[in-house]
């Protein structure tokens, strides 16, 4: 597959750019030569076949689940991995899979903080996501890449700012270097599951359930990931409900 020749992309860019540091090259050279190899020739089907592997397990245990695919109408960027050595920038990656990949900790997190948004009651929202005192009923599963549009992985910069003591006495005579990174492309494709059991969430509220899928509605406008003010993290939303009996779908 195009994605894993050569061996793993991400270990591949770290290793490129320990390279070239230790030859003397510069920084950003470094950099630029080391994402190269991050941003083309992208084949999913490891994704894919993964997540299809995780639904039939979800399917096989007999728990109901709700199917969310989520695209991304304009850039994303979140949780931590390696990755953040070469550009200073975030971005997860499961170095299994070798792709990008949204934690279902940091899915689950985001719903939660909609959740009380849109429901108020901490009670309800420590019944369905869980407390450090309790387990909740609600599972997110990690969230891969599994159809891009345009490409999976696209550069962009952060422009520095200047400290007080750095600052120029005349803006014109900056020589700012933008910092150059990789985010996930617009009309990229992420596909994850939350599993749970109808009637373990019924008592926690008689809307628990109703107020759940607004919170995963209500977030996906709001934004995922990081830099949500800056644009990033804005997704469409596919939303499949599964309710599973005896291993069967129904």
């Amino acid at each position: 597959m195009a994605a894993q020749q050569g061996g793993n992309r991400l270990l591949g860019a770290l290793l490129k750019y320990q390279q070239e540091m230790l030859k003397g090259s510069p920084r950003e050279d470094a950099r630029s030569m080391s994402l190269e190899g991050l941003v083309k020739g992208w084949d999913l089907s490891r994704a894919r076949g993964y997540v299809n592997e995780v639904r039939q397990s979800i399917v096989s245990s007999g728990m109901d689940f709700i199917s969310l695919k989520l695209t991304t109408k304009r850039k994303f960027m979140g949780g931590w991995s390696p990755i953040y050595f070469i550009t200073e920038v975030p971005l997860a990656w499961d170095l299994i899979i070798d792709v990008p990949y949204i934690p279902g900790s940091q899915a689950k997190g985001i719903v939660r903080d909609a959740f009380l948004e849109v429901s108020g009651d901490d009670k309800m929202a420590d019944c369905v996501f869980g407390s450090r005192k309790a387990e909740g009923k609600v599972t997110f599963t990690d969230f891969y890449p599994v159809a891009s549009q345009g490409g999976l992985l696209v550069y962009d910069i952060i422009n520095p700012h200047y400290s007080p003591e750095r600052r120029p006495f005349n803006e014109y005579n900056a020589n700012p270097v933008p910092v150059k990174f990789v985010a996930v492309n617009s009309g990229v494709t992420f596909e994850g599951f939350v599993v749970f059991r109808r009637d373990e969430l019924e008592p926690c509220g008689q809307d628990a359930f109703k107020l759940l899928l607004q919170a995963i509605f209500y977030s996906s406008v709001s934004g995922w990931g990081r830099r949500t003010t800056r644009g990033y993290g804005e997704l469409d939303l596919q939303v499949e409900l599964e309710e599973v009996r005896s291993g069967a779908v129904r």
